[in-house]
């Protein structure tokens, strides 16, 4: 018989935000495959793909979480960095509008401080 983890609410809220953000880079990986443009520009096109990437690895990166030594500080950075770096990206892509690519790299800063959480927290 296979033990079960027990985890407290906010651990399992980290894990369903994984599985909810998995999902979402999943579908948007589909709509930039099938939906986007033929005439879309090629620069867009490896824009969407570049968050598309980012965002399935760092979905993945919230599983481990609950593992880490500070998992609120590591998954908190791991969510800001992808709402404010794959987002935009993605809207941009999408649209063709730059007005949010000045929040690209505070969103790029807690993806990497996410992942210094891990080493040094």
């Amino acid at each position: 018989m296979a033990s079960r983890i027990t985890l407290s609410p906010t651990m399992k809220n980290f894990i369903r935000c994984a599985g909810l953000s998995g999902s979402l880079a999943i579908g948007l990986g589909v709509y930039g495959a099938h939906a986007m443009k033929d005439d879309t520009p090629e620069e867009l096109r490896r824009l969407f793909q570049l968050a598309q990437t980012y965002h399935l690895l760092h979905s993945v990166a919230l599983l481990a979480v609950p593992l880490v030594s500070r998992p609120i500080i590591t998954g908190s950075l791991f969510l800001g960095g992808l709402s404010f770096f794959c987002g935009p990206m993605y809207y941009r892509a999408i649209t063709n509008d730059p007005q949010f690519r000045q929040i690209t790299p505070y969103g790029g800063a807690l993806l990497i401080a996410g992942w210094l959480s891990i080493a040094f927290l």
